[in-house]
């Protein structure tokens, strides 16, 4: 189950669950348990969610040349990889992660999914739809802990429909869009991007990538970490958060 902890509750997803005997997410409408890698291999729809398609023993063989500090990393985290997520989830997940922390984060999404999606299962509920969370006010919101972050959500769930365009967008002209949202910046944008449509474009930075990036790769942009920066800025992140960097 280790080689699953930093995909599924690193910071990508706050769908899951840890049970102590694995791990547990209602996605697609249903509650799936996993206790290994392979557990994906046995459905089509975690099949793709966990990315199967893509060659990540190629792009962790690129990625280890570039340099000591990603060599460290893959080798840290030799199975990491990037789900495919539900845009809609993804975009409200992230709103939710402004000023946060991952253990929140985790504890809001529940409480949303309970307050507002559908018990699928005794005991656990589906993240709710746009059309579902429509129902909340600000004020319930705010009582389930969003804090600040209730306006953004209500603006998110009016502008829903800004997520069925973005597959047709270029990634710069597709990030501006997601940042008419309210409360969106580029970061959570970026993550959006990443998460919710599997653009390896993409680059988030958040304070541990800014650490990183000052003291490891002075000097230069985002071009250094191609062709897939979005793989690499997801193994400094994983690796750099377990480091003593003061």
């Amino acid at each position: 189950m280790e080689e699953l902890r930093e995909i599924l509750m690193g910071g990508q997803s706050f769908s899951w669950r840890d049970e102590g005997s694995c791990f547990s997410a209602v996605l697609d409408g249903r509650v799936w348990r996993v206790r290994c890698a392979d557990d994906f291999r046995k459905d089509p729809f975690l099949y793709d969610y966990f990315d199967f398609a893509f060659d990540y023993d190629e792009a962790r063989r690129v990625i280890a040349a570039k340099d000591e500090v990603l060599a460290a990393a893959v080798a840290a985290y030799p199975q990491l990889r990037i789900l495919r997520q539900d845009p809609w989830t993804a975009l409200i997940s992230f709103i939710l992660s402004q000023n946060n922390n991952i253990k929140r984060i985790t504890g809001i999404y529940q409480r949303l999914s309970e307050a507002y999606g559908r018990e699928v299962e005794k005991g656990y509920w589906s993240f709710p739809t746009a059309q579902e969370l429509s129902r909340a006010t600000q004020q319930e919101l705010r009582e389930l802990g969003t804090g600040f972050r209730d306006r953004y959500i209500l603006d998110a769930v009016d502008k829903a429909g800004i997520l069925t365009e973005i597959p047709g967008l270029e990634y710069e002209e597709a990030e501006k869009r997601l940042m008419t949202i309210t409360g969106i910046g580029r970061k959570v944008a970026s993550c959006v991007l990443l998460f919710g449509f599997h653009r390896f474009e993409a680059f988030p930075i958040d304070v541990w990538i800014r650490r990183v990036l000052e003291r490891y790769y002075p000097g230069k942009d985002v071009s250094y970490f191609g062709p897939w920066p979005a793989l690499c800025q997801q193994y400094l992140f994983s690796y750099i958060r377990h480091l003593d960097l003061d």
